[in-house]
């Protein structure tokens, strides 16, 4: 299989400090600044849309992080164990995250939305 590279397209701004634990991700407001070289229109027709797919890098966890064997979903010891793919956990293979986000607001090259699973970084592709 083929490897690829991903550029990053822009930065992720908000107060997450857990990022194992998103529980309470849907609460959190994120702003996403996308990189300059796309122009200040590069976010038009987004503020007529009600959410948009966030994919972002879980980089704030090891590489070498074993992530075959299943893990109680969401790390919680009473729920059954689920495989690498079966969860939304940021313990993947090529640590690559996606998320349904609502948008908020749209300004220029910022967008504001609810629900991001990211922490602040710079590590975003809208």
């Amino acid at each position: 299989m083929p490897n690829f590279e991903i550029t990053p397209i822009g930065t992720v701004l908000n107060n997450r400090t857990d990022v194992q634990h998103t529980d309470n991700g849907g609460a959190v407001r994120s702003t996403t600044t996308t990189d300059e070289r796309f122009g200040e229109t590069c976010l038009q027709g987004l503020e007529g849309c009600s959410h948009v797919e966030v994919l972002f890098i879980f980089d704030q966890f090891p590489k070498d992080d074993d992530y075959r064997g299943p893990r109680p979903y969401r790390g919680r010891s009473g729920l059954p164990p689920g495989g690498v793919f079966a969860g939304r956990g940021p313990r993947r293979p090529n640590h690559i995250g996606v998320t349904s986000c609502a948008i908020r607001s749209v300004h220029g090259r910022e967008l504001t939305v609810m629900g991001l699973d990211a922490a602040s970084g710079p590590r975003s592709s809208t």
